[in-house]
């Protein structure tokens, strides 16, 4: 069951990154060179490093998916896109990390993550060996051992109606004006977006089966960072809160 932190609130745009590539190095390179080398230059341990291709490229090659793991920056850039915006300081959006492993990381809107990616790096770590950030009082980040499924049941249990909407090459060709359209104007219906921030490959069937409607938001491939700002920027068009928020100043 999610915090009951989370649970008070629903009404609002909850924005999933999906099947994310962030875990800790796995138990089969501890021993390679170039494991060891970064974690000797760090301090740490093998098993306290966040994979990360653009320094343990080399040594994943002999991972199982491979491509589709190791690339924390993909999220970094993505949360940068949604956490510092209009939307999110007016309360009205909730961000997750939606793990390859199954789990879900819930993030309080009101955090401020590190713009600096190896401090990113550091603060994930921490994370993924602790749980949750910080150790005591109000977590700001928190892993929950919950599927993606019950996260979306949870969500629409007051709203059973709300739209489900996945971003995927394979989906119906959208343009932004059709994207606003579809997304409800009464800000009080949640609406849940799920966006892939995996590098390579293809969403599993277990995933785009949960979501109900399937938009392709270009004819090319778009970063997960682009695709988080135009669904921002639509859902902030259609319930007009950044007029709201210009006029109550």
């Amino acid at each position: 069951m999610i915090e009951i932190v989370f649970a008070l609130v629903i009404n609002m745009l909850h924005l999933i990154l999906l099947e994310s590539p962030i875990e800790l190095i796995p138990p089969e390179m501890y021993a390679l060179k170039q494991v060891q080398r970064s974690a000797s230059r760090r301090g740490k341990k093998p098993q306290e490093l966040l994979l990360d291709q653009a320094v343990h490229g080399k040594a994943m090659l002999r991972l199982d998916d491979h491509e589709r793991r190791g690339r924390p920056d993909i999220v970094h850039l993505s949360l940068m896109t949604l956490m510092e915006t209009p939307l999110c300081k007016s309360g009205f959006l909730q961000s997750y990390i939606h793990l390859q492993d199954g789990r879900i990381i819930v993030i309080d809107p009101t955090v401020r993550l590190p713009r600096n990616y190896s401090r990113f790096v550091g603060l994930m770590e921490q994370l993924m060996i602790n749980g949750r950030v910080p150790l005591s009082g109000d977590s700001l980040l928190n892993i929950q051992n919950m599927a993606l499924q019950n996260l979306i049941n949870e969500i629409k249990s007051s709203h059973p109606h709300s739209p489900t909407i996945l971003a995927i090459e394979t989906g119906k060709k959208t343009d932004i004006n059709q994207l606003i359209s579809l997304l409800p104007e009464d800000i009080d219906t949640p609406v849940i977006v799920g966006v892939g921030a995996f590098p390579h490959g293809d969403f599993s069937q277990e995933t785009t089966q949960l979501f109900d409607i399937h938009l392709a938001l270009d004819s090319e491939i778009m970063m997960a960072w682009h695709v988080c700002a135009e669904v921002l920027w639509a859902y902030s068009l259609r319930t007009n809160i950044i007029n709201k928020r210009l006029s109550s100043q």
